[in-house]
């Protein structure tokens, strides 16, 4: 994510697997440049981070304390609270420490999945079975890595390939000279081993919780499954339906009413580099949720006239792709979009009728990125946001985890969504993020998750519930909670 962004696609087979704007549109042309100068913007942009304190956790330290992570437990209350700041500045410097581990992760499956420096198949059974000419999935995986190396050491225009080698330079490994790249073979192999025994546990894991009678039984458990995993930014479309379908069914239900909505909260907004079920490297990086959620709080009639996003995440490289998305916005420039429909899963009608028609609210259709001929079956569109649309949206960097924006009455958000986002923490720290998040909400305001969490005041056990199918084998939960 990133925070969250989006690895894990909720309760699904995929998981398993891989588991798995408050802006009033204010442009003015003076020249070719667009202005985002609405006065209600300035509460999001301008509110300054504070961190929780231990007087923010105090009322409800009692419901946390079967939850202490070892550091705390057992520890008189006295000393947790002369001791708090500290561990607050250390855990923040260990939460960011993550989004490294999720970076490795995503270069990992640009080695085994990506197309765009390489004529091979992906490096998953099905595919390299589709390729034939006898060569098995290891011979693949290893001559894909060959040719990943040469082509980080010349990169040309390859984005993904440019970060990459920056990624590794960063860390003394320079993919230009033939030591380098035997240190990069080195350091992508260990992580993908990692990344097997990883997947493994969280297998088994999630064998176990599915064996419960009650779907609810394992709901809670799997919510915080990759609590020791790296934070990963990944992402796709298939979250933005699962949260149009429970804006859609917040909509028909009165529950928000119609063009209420003025002030949104994204945590984890995601950046679509390359994920192992549904990433592809055919088209320019990018992020699909924020864009989403104005088409479908604008479809669904939810939204006020001065919708104003605002993205909270800890890594740097998305806050970076977000803030030059607005840079070019300035100067009149869209943002391109691309939304691909993978191939091989039978994709419910609801899904394909939501990819059909996502972005018309906010931009139009335009030529998308031809796939390459491995990737088998995929269908893609693609659409051009509008300038104003991107410049509705602001990123901030914050940990909702142990930060929060402070903000007056009048500048809460009126909903938050933070999906993929609490899979990757334990129970403590969802009810700090709980706290952080419920006062960044005004009362009445809503937080929508796919995962199932026991909240904290000042918010609500959840008041509704929806479940999305994807397809055959994929399925996700969407909950949500309401403030007091």
């Amino acid at each position: 994510m990133g925070e969250g962004h989006s690895a894990p696609a909720g309760h699904t087979a995929r998981a398993a697997a891989r588991i798995g704007a408050t802006l009033v549109l204010l442009t003015a042309a003076i020249g070719a440049q667009v202005r985002d100068a609405s006065p209600s913007r300035v509460g999001a942009a301008d509110a300054p981070r504070t961190v929780l304190t231990f007087a923010d956790v105090r009322p409800i330290w009692g419901t946390l304390g079967p939850h202490l992570p070892p550091e705390l437990a057992g520890r008189p209350l006295e000393a947790v609270q002369a001791g708090w700041d500290e561990w607050v500045r250390a855990h923040d410097a260990g939460i960011r420490a993550r989004v490294a581990r999720g970076d490795e992760d995503s270069l990992v499956n640009l080695w085994l999945f990506g197309t765009t420096f390489t004529s091979l198949p992906p490096a998953r059974p099905r595919d390299v079975e589709l390729h034939g000419g006898g060569a098995t999935l290891a011979q693949i995986a290893d001559e894909r890595l060959q040719e990943l190396l040469e082509a980080l050491a010349a990169p040309g225009a390859n984005d993904r390939l440019r970060w990459a080698g920056g990624f590794f330079r960063e860390r003394g490994l320079d993919p230009a000279t033939s030591r380098g790249q035997a240190r990069v073979r080195d350091l992508l192999t260990t992580v993908a081993k990692r990344m097997l025994g990883e997947d493994a546990e969280y297998k088994g894991a999630l064998e176990a919780l599915n064996a419960a009678a009650d779907p609810l039984a394992w709901m809670l458990p799997y919510a915080s499954l990759y609590r020791d995993r790296g934070l990963s930014s990944d992402t796709s479309i298939l979250s933005s339906f699962a949260v149009d379908s429970a804006l859609g069914a917040l909509s028909a239900s009165g529950m928000i009413p119609r063009g209420t909505i003025a002030r949104v909260a994204i945590v984890g907004p995601g950046l679509d580099f390359l994920n192992k079920a549904d990433g592809h490297d055919f088209y320019p990086e990018q992020t699909i949720q924020p864009f989403a959620v104005i088409d479908s709080l604008r479809r669904h009639g939810l939204a006020a006239g001065n919708l104003a996003v605002t993205t909270f995440d800890v890594s740097g490289r998305v806050n970076g792709h977000l803030e030059a998305a607005r840079d070019r916005a300035r100067a009149g420039e869209g943002y391109v979009v691309h939304l691909p429909l993978g191939g091989v899963d039978r994709w419910a009608p609801e899904l394909v009728a939501y990819w059909e028609r996502a972005g018309d609210r906010v931009g139009e259709g335009v030529r998308a990125s031809t796939p390459p001929s491995t990737a088998t079956g995929v269908k893609i569109r693609a659409v051009r946001i509008e300038p104003e649309v991107v410049l509705s949206i602001l990123p901030r960097d914050l940990n909702v985890i142990v930060e929060r924006l402070d903000l007056s009455a009048g500048q809460r958000f009126d909903l938050v969504i933070a999906t993929n986002v609490f899979v990757y923490y334990a129970a403590f720290q969802q009810a700090l993020a709980i706290v952080n998040i419920g006062g960044m909400i005004r009362p009445g305001g809503s937080l929508l998750s796919n995962q199932a969490i026991v909240p904290v005041p000042p918010m609500k056990a959840a008041v509704g519930h929806d479940r999305v199918v994807y397809s055959e084998r994929q399925f996700d939960h969407l909950f949500w909670y309401q403030r007091d």
